[in-house]
């Protein structure tokens, strides 16, 4: 919100404009580059806040000095939210999944992908191809996986994709 000082002293700009543009009558196409420019140039200044003018260098550094100490103890903070947020979402997260843990030789169906499936083969397709065997276990929930005539797959598969056979 402006105070009253700039807002009296752009009102007196305006009404000196506005004086050269109607003295101008017929001319205020040629003349209107200059009074705007004028308008646009010309300073504007206000009473500084009570914040600025309570401010002096011993209170900002003081400020300052505040704030470095407690820093520390906000990261602390934040680290500790962090933890506790992440182990909510995993929570959440063990709660809603039912993870399957397959053995090295098992058989297993892959699921079949809209981008795996073979062109123009309809909703009547199956939704699971294979039989293939676990090859390796790579990590947590995801499976090297073979053919049936030992021909490795291109890439690991995640459990949830994966179904005994």
């Amino acid at each position: 919100m402006a105070n009253g000082k700039s807002e009296s002293t752009n009102k007196i700009n305006i009404n000196n404009f506005k004086k050269i543009l109607e003295e101008s009558k017929g001319q205020w196409p040629e003349v209107l580059p200059g009074v705007l420019w004028a308008y646009r140039t010309t300073t504007k200044t206000g009473k500084p806040s009570t914040r600025y003018t309570q401010a002096t260098e011993e209170s900002n550094e003081e400020e300052m000095r505040i704030n470095l100490d407690l820093l520390v103890e906000r990261r602390e903070a934040a680290l500790k939210r962090m933890a506790a947020q992440k182990q909510i979402i995993e929570r959440y997260y063990n709660r809603k999944t039912h993870l399957r843990y397959f053995k090295i030789g098992d058989f297993v169906l892959k699921k079949v992908f809209q981008s795996t499936k073979a062109a123009n083969v309809g909703k009547f397709s199956p939704n699971w191809e294979g039989p293939y065997m676990i090859r390796g276990i790579v990590g947590k929930g995801a499976y090297e996986s073979e053919t049936m005539e030992g021909k490795v797959l291109p890439s690991n598969w995640n459990d949830i994709h994966l179904k005994k056979y």
